[in-house]
């Protein structure tokens, strides 16, 4: 078998094993991370405070933290930094996660990086109400293994086909002799052997 066509079915076969692997593991945490999701879920409690006091603390790009606040006001909403708040009125959703007894979702925060951000809430007469925010992780990893070992099979099957392809095509070529003579011996050379080098015929 041509070595061309040897490395390519070895590389078709070695990526598509890791492929597969990658495939089941990331679709294995994906699966197990929306076993948790339901329609209005918005993850685990993270914080809770009022108006009057800010958020210091850790945020993360590959999460979404909704924000509520106590139901029937109004609240400004800044996050330093790269943050960045997105009013549920934006999405016409506010009530879609109608989760928390007294209190109105009202949006999320997003930031670009993950990182420590101050977020400060203020409600717009200047009362002193409560704030919850909660966070939602989403399973950034699962989704990556998923979407490249399935990337993978594809490019490892497509390695295969073409590896066979070349092994048929190889094996279906007729053997090519090319005689040479010298003085009076005749010399046979096979450029594809399947035996020995050469047929030296020994003819005057």
């Amino acid at each position: 078998m041509h070595v061309m066509t040897k490395v390519t079915l070895g590389l078709g076969t070695v990526l598509f094993v890791i492929s597969s692997i990658a495939f089941v593991i990331g679709g294995a945490e994906l699966d197990s991370a929306l076993e948790e999701v339901t329609p209005n879920s918005v993850g685990y409690e993270y914080w809770t405070g009022d108006t009057s006091t800010e958020f210091n603390g850790e945020l993360k790009w590959s999460s979404v933290y909704y924000v509520f606040v106590e139901e029937g006001y109004e609240v400004d909403v800044e996050v330093s930094g790269s943050g960045y708040f997105e009013s549920c009125e934006e999405y016409g959703d506010c009530d879609d996660f109608d989760v928390f007894p007294g209190y109105d979702y009202i949006g999320d925060l997003e930031v670009d990086v993950s990182g420590d951000y101050e977020v400060d809430f203020s409600e717009t007469e200047g009362r002193i109400i409560d704030v919850k925010i909660t966070e939602e992780e989403i399973p950034v990893s699962g989704l990556l293994g998923a979407f490249g070992g399935c990337c993978g099979i594809c490019g490892a099957l497509f390695l295969l086909i073409v590896g066979g392809v070349m092994a048929l095509t190889l094996k279906d070529q007729p053997k090519v002799q090319t005689s040479i003579q010298f003085d009076n011996d005749l010399v046979v050379v096979n450029e594809n052997p399947e035996g020995s080098e050469y047929d030296q015929d020994d003819s005057t």
